[in-house]
């Protein structure tokens, strides 16, 4: 059986054949008309994996693709061999721009993972003889130009009527244009005609008379298509990249279709000018007489210029801030804002007007003014800018150096004036500003403070209202922590072990009172069977089973003890019914009345089986009232309980929001090896120790020093390094250098893993006095219990206050052990001071631990931000946040480059996620 099917197996491999990935290619003809284009055909067979060749260059031609490759299979049975053929062609369309012969040279591509190289293919072009049928000429309106002079130039097509003299049919002006073959190169006037096509129009011909060949006069249909052009080189204008192409009309003859035996390029387009032509009313009419082109063949105008002439722009005399800017401009400037400190930026907004090719003008060299750099920074690179109808707009960034500069000086700009042939300088007027003292804090008074703040390890706050912008350069900073609790454990036992040992001491002494005092802990069900067990007759268990509904009716309000004769029974069976009524228990109100009117109905019944009942019944109702609960939802009846529901589903989004952060900045991050994070704070520390230094002469470089230390410390964060005091770093730069909300933002993530820095809550302070709008936040922060209680913490220090809590614990809890047994003894007297610093410190340490959470959680970075109605620009504008640099927000939502936040004030909206940043860190 075995053998069997092997036999198969072989002859069917055998009866099937696979001919080896094979390459093919081949013209569709070997001589061509110049501007005719040729088809290249390329057949890659039975290849099931394959790569397109890279288009050659051919000089002379012009080669692209005349679409996507086809395929195709074939399956041949013969004589029960089985044979399988298939293909993939790609065809490529040549069109010789010049008689000559040409060569197609060899084509590599891959094939199923083998490289094939096909054969070297040529063909000769000619040129149709065009005789008198078709005069091309290019017309310039001036004598001579420079470079880069604008030079009106006007394209010329004389094309003779063809005329069927068997038909006595002459085409027309319309239908000698559709003539003009796709293959046409128009060079410089290709931008006009594209502008034609998207309106649907063309160059409107007229008939005029002009010599043929011969010199005798004759009728032409004359095109004429304007262009502006700009030479980029001296000389004489060429048009190597002019070729008009016209299938020239031999013959008019009757089509079956109004599409029928077109010809050429045509072919491939329904839409070409040749198949509109077809469709106009003479070759399509209402009688039914359909005509077309029956022959035609391709003609190509030699295309005479005019003897203009361009000249070079001259050297003598050229400016040295000479960009090549030819013709006539104007300048002008505007600067925001005009009031500044030292090293702050001014947007400087630079305007270029004239009749000159304004996407060539270049922006002036702003660098190489010595006017303006003296007194500012300016950069080097050169400025991009963009057209708005005759003016050319640039905007720049420039900085001052030092405080007192009045005004931004005159910017010059030089051009070449093809007029008066010099070159000219126009320039700008002066701007006034006014520049401040820079904020940033002399070397002096950051060294002094900080030896203040750090001359010891005490607790002791410093007296000044300077911030200690002492950067770290250790490499523990290189190092990520997690959030660093601020306290240990070991107060925990001052706090809880004494009072235990004052309750055993209670217990021991008072054992017998105490426990009778004790209040029972067992559920309302419970003690309701336990009732029903110690029953004696069917009263008390009436009375068990009302008393537990009554209890879970009323919650913890105190029940009256009432009797169970059955006068009392009655007056509050009817209550505890009502109750399940109300509760939507319908059916087991009725039970329980129906149990309760039948037992005292029937006084005889068993008591042991009324016990067994009434077990049942109160399981029922146990298990209906938990499944009532569930169920049932309540509208919030206060604000309470509004922020009760809200609470956990807001710290569920949050949770969200955060986990969802995380997974990005995981994917994010920056990987660097060791060394490089080294080298990178090493860089980063030395930008900053050095703008320090600068800072009182050269404000301008002073904060791009300290702008370049901030990126390379954001670098060293975006690489996962979670540290407080490369936090603290990154902040002291961005308050340097006037980024308040970045700079708060920092200090706050700081805060998150360390939240008792003591650099930290000294920056983060001095940052918020900064801010405009700032005091809602200031004061709650200031004049609130919490805030009481930092101001309390930042005096004594948490060390103090934790050893304070302790040593009051172990005084007042022993005063109080020691009143159980010397009840004489004046221990109150005592007792009253270690109580009162035992409450105090207690609710500091309270506080300063559980480190609730902020109303919160993201820091506005930029100046001004509008508020819109949705996730993107075209939403409207719901609120202005005015001065919003620093202000503490709510994220509630983000989608995409957009973040839904919540202001203090209350007001919500969409702005851009870069405008915010969020306080997050691990």
């Amino acid at each position: 059986m075995k053998t069997l099917l092997c036999a198969i197996a072989i002859t069917a491999a055998m009866s099937t054949v696979v001919t080896a990935g094979e390459v093919d290619v081949r013209l569709s003809t070997r001589e061509a008309y110049v501007g005719q284009p040729i088809v290249l055909q390329l057949a890659i067979m039975n290849s099931k994996d394959y790569e397109q060749p890279t288009l050659p260059s051919i000089d002379g031609c012009d080669i692209r693709s005349a679409g996507t490759p086809s395929q195709s299979s074939q399956i041949t049975i013969v004589n029960g061999r089985r044979s399988e053929k298939r293909s993939v062609t790609m065809q490529y369309l040549i069109t010789p721009r010049r008689e000559g012969s040409f060569t197609i040279p060899a084509l590599s591509l891959k094939v199923d993972g083998t490289n094939k190289t096909t054969d070297p293919i040529s063909f000769v072009a000619t040129k149709s003889e065009t005789g008198d049928l078709l005069f091309v000429e290019i017309e310039g309106r001036q004598d001579k130009v420079f470079v880069g002079q604008p030079l009106d130039l006007t394209l010329k097509i004389w094309i003779k009527p063809f005329r069927d003299a068997r038909a006595d049919i002459t085409l027309s002006e319309g239908d000698m244009w559709n003539m003009i073959s796709k293959s046409t190169s128009w060079g410089g006037f290709a931008e006009r005609m594209q502008e034609l096509a998207e309106n649907n129009q063309r160059p409107a011909g007229h008939e005029v008379l002009r010599d043929d060949a011969d010199g005798n006069q004759r009728s032409y249909y004359l095109y004429e298509v304007n262009a502006t052009i700009y030479p980029k080189r001296a000389g004489k204008i060429e048009a190597d990249d002019v070729q008009i192409v016209v299938n020239y009309p031999t013959a008019l003859g009757k089509s079956r279709s109004p599409f029928g035996d077109l010809f050429d390029d045509d072919l491939l387009d329904r839409n070409s000018s040749m198949s509109r032509m077809l469709q106009d009313d003479f070759f399509n009419s209402a009688f039914g007489n359909r005509l077309t082109v029956a022959g035609a063949r391709p003609i190509v105008g030699n295309v005479s210029v005019d003897a203009t002439e361009v000249l070079p722009v001259p050297l003598e005399g050229r400016p040295e801030n000479y960009r090549g800017a030819v013709g006539r401009y104007r300048i002008i400037t505007h600067a925001t804002p005009d009031e500044v400190a030292a090293g702050d930026p001014i947007t400087l907004n630079i305007g270029i007007a004239g009749n000159g090719p304004m996407d060539l003008i270049q922006a002036p060299p702003l660098s190489e003014d010595p006017e303006l750099t003296k007194d500012f920074k300016v950069t080097d690179e050169p400025l991009a800018g963009y057209v708005q109808k005759d003016t050319k707009l640039f905007s720049t960034t420039i900085r001052p150096r030092r405080e007192g500069i009045t005004e931004i000086p005159a910017i010059g700009f030089s051009f070449f004036d093809p007029e008066t042939e010099k070159y000219e300088t126009v320039t700008s007027a002066p701007i006034s500003i006014s520049v401040t003292k820079a904020e940033t804090l002399s070397l002096d008074d950051i060294v002094g403070n900080a030896h203040r703040a750090h001359a010891d390890d005490s607790n002791t706050a410093v007296n000044d209202n300077l911030p200690d912008l002492n950067n770290h350069t250790a490499s523990s900073v290189l190092v990520s922590q997690t959030v660093k609790r601020s306290f240990n454990d070991w107060w925990i036992m001052f706090v809880v072990v004494p009072p235990m040992i004052w309750m055993f001491a209670m217990l021991t002494r008072y054992q017998g009172t105490v426990y009778r005092q004790l209040p029972s802990f067992r559920s309302q069900k419970t003690q309701c069977l336990i009732g029903i067990d110690k029953a004696s007759d069917q009263p008390e268990i009436d009375a068990a089973i009302i008393r537990y509904l009554l209890r879970m009716s009323r919650g913890n309000r105190k029940l009256e003890v009432f009797s169970s004769d059955t006068q009392t029974l009655k007056s509050h069976q009817s209550e505890a019914v009502g109750t399940l009524r109300l509760t939507g228990l319908y059916q087991v109100a009725g039970e329980v009345e129906t149990f309760l009117t039948r037992n005292s109905d029937n006084a005889q019944a068993s008591l042991e089986e009324s016990k067994m009942k009434a077990a049942q019944l109160v399981e029922e109702i146990d298990t209906a009232m938990q499944s009532n609960q569930k169920s049932r939802v309540k509208a919030p009846k206060s604000r309470i309980g509004k922020v009760a529901v809200q609470r956990p589903l807001g710290l569920l989004f949050a949770f969200a929001l955060v986990a969802s952060a995380q997974t990005v900045s995981a994917a994010d991050a920056v990987a660097l090896s060791t060394t490089q994070q080294q080298a990178l704070l090493t860089e980063a520390n030395e930008a900053y120790a050095t703008g320090i230094e600068k800072s009182q002469t050269d404000a301008a470089d002073a904060k791009e020093l300290f702008s370049n230390a901030g990126r390379k410390y954001q670098l060293l964060i975006d690489s996962n390094i979670q540290n407080a005091d490369l936090f603290i770093n990154l902040g002291n730069t961005c308050l340097q250098t006037g980024q308040l909300g970045s700079a708060i933002a920092n200090y706050e993530k700081a805060l998150q893993l360390e939240p008792n820095n003591r650099q930290a809550i000294k920056n983060l302070n001095y940052a918020n006095t900064k801010i405009e709008n700032a005091s809602s936040v200031i004061k709650e922060e200031s004049w609130s219990l919490r805030g009481w209680n930092n101001a309390l913490v930042g005096l004594a220090g948490e060390r103090t206050i934790t050893w304070t809590l302790a040593i009051s614990s172990v005084l007042f809890w022993g005063l109080l052990i020691l009143r159980l047994y010397l009840r004489t003894a004046p221990v109150w007297q005592f007792a009253l001071l270690p109580l009162s610093l035992l409450i105090v410190s207690g609710a500091s340490v309270a506080m300063t631990q559980t480190n609730p959470q902020q109303a919160w959680n993201a820091v506005i970075i930029s100046d001004h931000v509008s508020l819109h109605a949705g996730d993107g620009d075209q939403f409207d504008q719901v609120f202005t946040v005015e001065s919003a640099q620093g202000q503490r927000v709510e994220t509630l939502a983000q989608r995409g480059d957009w973040c839904m936040i919540k202001t203090t004030d209350g007001h919500t909206g969409w702005i851009h996620a870069r405008d915010v940043e969020i306080i997050k860190t691990i």
